[in-house]
């Protein structure tokens, strides 16, 4: 008899362990996806706040490697087509309110064609959402945060269908000018210069990355990003505004390079440079 009442209690918790499990990991909906992406591309994913109680903000652009899913704080994405499944983690991602926006990025082993998207909190997929995987990247610039950029001044653009940022090492770079001109005995503006300079050296070697591109006057920059983020209002990126800008509109146009070569631009947008 007693061993009925311990098998009877044993089945009693397990049975209230997996109703744990399964209300803590319940299915999130997903609010919103990209129309269309090409393989290797960023896009914005807002789905339901799993957790209200606790805000999350991470900057990072390029998902982290999944070691232990499992023991993963914020939802992953499980990404199927044509047979193939990849698993994968979120980029930025903010929690806003009883939402979540996040970046991922389209697998690269995948073909144009239709997708199927699960959004996995714990061990809980949620309903199947329809993902287009498209031939050709469709990538803008929505605006200048704060709408005026101030030379020798960091900026953040927005927009969206950025591409993950290729590493470069600003801090060897700076090390490597520092023992072959002084680079600290140099003025600000001769500092941007420099460092600038030697970076696109290694930059044009990168296989992806978003680089921009900034007319005024007849003269042109191109200036290489230093961070990689999200807003409530689209991806974000940052630069460090070009020494020798003047006061008055300029123009910006961020270039596309993916697989080595660059494959777009944005169409411009018009930018007021203050003194």
């Amino acid at each position: 008899m007693m061993k009925r009442y311990v098998t009877l209690w044993s089945i009693l918790l397990l049975i209230t362990f997996l109703l744990s499990q399964t209300a803590s990991a319940r299915k999130l909906k997903v609010y919103s996806l990209p129309k269309g992406i090409v393989p290797g591309q960023l896009g914005i994913i807002i789905f339901e706040n799993p957790d209200l109680d606790h805000a999350v903000s991470r900057a990072k652009c390029t998902a982290e490697k999944l070691i232990s899913w499992m023991k993963s704080d914020v939802p992953i994405l499980r990404i199927e087509q044509n047979g193939k499944q990849v698993w994968t983690s979120l980029g930025s991602y903010q929690s806003v309110g009883d939402s979540c926006i996040a970046t991922f990025m389209a697998p690269t082993i995948f073909q144009a064609g239709h997708a199927t998207l699960f959004l996995v909190n714990g061990t809980e997929p949620s309903i199947p959402y329809p993902l287009s995987i498209v031939p050709k990247a469709e990538v803008k610039l929505f605006k200048v945060d704060g709408g005026t950029i101030h030379p020798l001044a960091n900026f953040r653009l927005i927009g969206d269908g950025f591409v993950p940022e290729g590493f470069v090492d600003e801090k060897s770079v700076r090390a490597e000018l520092e023992g072959n001109i002084g680079l600290s005995k140099l003025s600000p503006a001769e500092q941007w210069t420099a460092v600038n300079h030697r970076i696109m050296k290694d930059w044009d070697k990168l296989p992806e990355g978003n680089f921009l591109y900034i007319e005024q006057g007849g003269k042109s920059w191109r200036c290489f990003v230093e961070s990689c983020g999200i807003t409530p209002n689209g991806m974000s990126l940052e630069f460090t505004a070009p020494p020798d800008l003047q006061p008055g509109p300029a123009t910006l146009t961020l270039g596309i390079r993916m697989n080595g070569a660059e494959v777009m631009r944005t169409a411009p947008i018009t930018a007021n440079v203050g003194g």
